[in-house]
């Protein structure tokens, strides 16, 4: 294979890679937008982390929930190491919304949650996430009174929720 033609067959894999990726971020929108929808809610706040695909997630779902006739209340961003994520809890929880939707890894999670709980004011049973936090050791990490209720898609969509340490399927709204 020429030069050329190996630098066209990378591009072309890349270009692969990144229609894959926008196709699964479309899935878990969709599916956090059913999700939403079925449980009645109408104002979110959305939090998430600072990586490139937790800010894509968090601005995707926005911009579909919002065009479904959803409105967005805070949208906050947190950095994966703060000396207090105080700061950004209370926001995220100003005004208290339906429904709270969150974009981030497990580990960048597991560092904000345990503020989340000291608002008093948010609740994991009224909290979607996107697949990254449809993580197996996610109780261990953040604690169980941060899981429990906490309803997650998986990358193709489907719902699932942390019960008792355990991450089950739920059947589509």
């Amino acid at each position: 294979m020429t030069g050329l033609a190996a630098e066209v067959a990378g591009l072309a894999a890349e270009v692969a890679g990144l229609a894959a990726e926008v196709a699964g971020l479309a899935a878990e929108v969709a599916g956090l937008v059913r999700l939403a929808r079925a449980r009645g809610a109408s104002l979110v706040n959305i939090g998430h982390g600072r990586s490139p695909g937790a800010i894509a997630a968090a601005r995707a779902f926005a911009e579909s929930w919002q065009a479904y006739g959803g409105a967005v209340g805070a949208v906050v961003s947190w950095p994966a190491t703060a000396a207090s994520w105080l700061r950004q809890a209370r926001r995220l929880t100003t005004p208290v919304p339906d429904l709270w939707v969150i974009a981030d890894d497990a580990p960048g999670w597991s560092a904000i949650a345990p503020r989340l709980l000291e608002t008093g004011l948010w609740d994991p049973g009224r909290t979607i996430a996107f697949s990254a936090l449809a993580h197996p050791g996610l109780p261990t990490l953040a604690g169980d009174a941060a899981t429990e209720g906490l309803m997650v898609t998986r990358p193709d969509g489907t719902p699932a929720v942390y019960r008792d340490d355990r991450l089950l399927p739920l059947p589509l709204p």
